[in-house]
């Protein structure tokens, strides 16, 4: 029998527990960081700055292919880790769209500049590739994150209760029309009903219970994989409330939100798979990887109009968006950042981590907090009504260069560390979806600090469910302990 999926308690003695163990090997941090200095020592000034991040692109993506094989050589299922989505985000985020044509970029940033860019950037990669190897954090769970109590067949409802407080706030936005939804969804994010004001109001609360859309995609994974143990309807259900929830995320223009969706769904699929194959391997993984370049190539260009005036328009075959991948430029971002402090601007030093620790704090129980950084990114770089990413790697920087970099860097990783680690004791379904949301922590706050901890709240929302009010999820209290050698 299997225990994971028939039975309401885990197994008091996992097997080969060591080797369930989720960790990185140090073959593939070595070649990944020698890698990383290789693609640092063969770019020069003379080069210009769009070749220059060409080249770094090809190298960091085939020496972090490179140590994801070699990681792999432990199982398969070693690859489901925090880490190796952190390293993938932040190339994603930084260099993958220089693998395609980008000649604008060298009107952006000088030589030099790009120079220093790439610098920071391979410190912050290396960084989280030392990092991924301390262990400060014991991998078993702590009590908190026990839920061994919670059987799998409450699954089904945890979706419906998280489907309803996602969704509740957008349909009272329309007097719960879904008509109105589909019509606003189609039309431009900004003029969305259920949208919030720059300071929010008392509405943020519910608002903010959006957040639970992030927990409909894992759940999504785990119980298609367990499908045998529901109803028809349900998985038709669960089907349609998870592929509305990828329209909601396409529709809004914003590709890590999207990218979050998809890749919690498929930790949750992969960490929950019996017995793999290549095929219930390599298909969704090639449908999600089209669906996320796609969309890519075009969230960009139909957010500002709407998918609506997009299609009618014909926008979308226009040149722009047919000849090349355009993410967020946030190397430009991180050049200019690092450019610019200490010399034109101080550094920010703790003020930024009190501005993104606080983040999640309602306005309207601190009136005062503050409103953003006394120097933000847009002011830096002359974005004027529209706002700019510079990756946790620029955002370290304005904390205080390139000593914040790697010491964010390194924590970073050593937190993406410790969550993979305690993958191996979520042998429910409950805790396996927790996990995955830690992976989607873990890919956004690649893009920026400020939502690392907003992002956390669905984990908190769970916790708290599970432990203040079990009977909702019809379980009653339980407390066990593993046995550990």
């Amino acid at each position: 029998m299997d225990i994971s999926t028939n039975s309401h308690h885990p197994q008091q003695n996992p097997p080969n527990l060591k080797k369930r163990i989720a960790k990185a090997t140090w073959s593939g941090t070595f070649t990944l960081i020698f890698g990383l200095l290789l693609a640092f020592i063969r770019i020069s000034v003379d080069m210009s700055p769009s070749f220059m991040a060409n080249q770094v692109a090809i190298i960091v993506g085939v020496v972090i292919t490179i140590s994801i094989v070699l990681d792999s050589r432990r199982g398969w299922k070693n690859l489901f880790r925090a880490d190796i989505l952190c390293l993938l985000a932040l190339y994603f985020l930084t260099l993958i769209e220089f693998l395609y044509p980008q000649p604008k970029f060298d009107q952006r940033l000088t030589s030099e500049q790009t120079i220093q860019a790439i610098e920071v950037l391979m410190i912050g990669f290396s960084g989280l590739a030392i990092g991924r190897h301390i262990t400060f954090f014991k991998p078993a769970p702590p009590e908190w994150l026990d839920f061994g109590n919670i059987p799998d067949k409450t699954l089904f409802r945890i979706f419906c209760i998280s489907a309803f407080l996602a969704y509740f706030y957008i349909l009272m936005s329309v007097d719960f029309n879904p008509v109105k939804v589909i019509e606003s969804l189609l039309g431009s994010r900004f003029a969305v009903p259920w949208g919030r004001g720059k300071l929010g109001d008392w509405r943020v609360f519910l608002s903010e219970l959006k957040l639970f859309t992030y927990v409909i995609p894992p759940l999504t994974g785990i119980i298609w994989n367990r499908r045998q143990s529901f109803r028809l309807w349900q998985i038709f259900l669960v089907m349609f409330v998870f592929v509305f929830t990828l329209f909601y995320g396409f529709s809004g223009g914003t590709r890590n939100v999207l990218a979050a969706y998809i890749a919690t769904f498929m930790a949750a699929y992969f960490l929950t798979l019996q017995s793999p194959t290549l095929i219930k391997l390599l298909i969704p993984t090639a449908i999600m990887g089209y669906a996320m370049v796609f969309a890519t190539r075009h969230m960009l260009g139909f957010r500002e109009m709407g998918i609506i005036n997009y299609l009618a328009t014909a926008a979308y075959a226009s040149e722009k968006v047919q000849d090349t991948l355009s993410v967020d430029y946030n190397l430009w971002s991180i050049g200019l950042l690092v450019d610019a402090f200490p010399n034109k601007h101080d550094f920010l030093g703790l003020e930024l981590l009190f501005v993104f620790l606080t983040k999640p704090i309602p306005r309207v129980l601190w009136p005062d907090k503050p409103e953003g950084l006394s120097t933000s990114i847009e002011q830096v770089v002359g974005a004027d009504g529209w706002t700019v990413s510079a990756t946790y790697i620029g955002e370290s920087y304005m904390m205080g260069g390139i000593f914040a970099v790697i010491l964010v860097s390194i924590c970073l990783g050593i937190l993406a560390n410790w969550w993979s680690r305690t993958a191996a004791f979520h042998t429910t379904g409950y805790g396996i979806v927790v996990n995955a949301l830690g992976f989607f922590t873990a890919a956004i706050s690649m893009r920026s600090l400020i939502v690392f901890t907003t992002s956390m709240l669905p984990i908190v929302g769970l916790i708290f469910i599970a432990k203040t009010f079990p009977g909702l999820l019809g379980v009653k209290r339980l407390r066990y302990q593993y046995q550990r050698k």
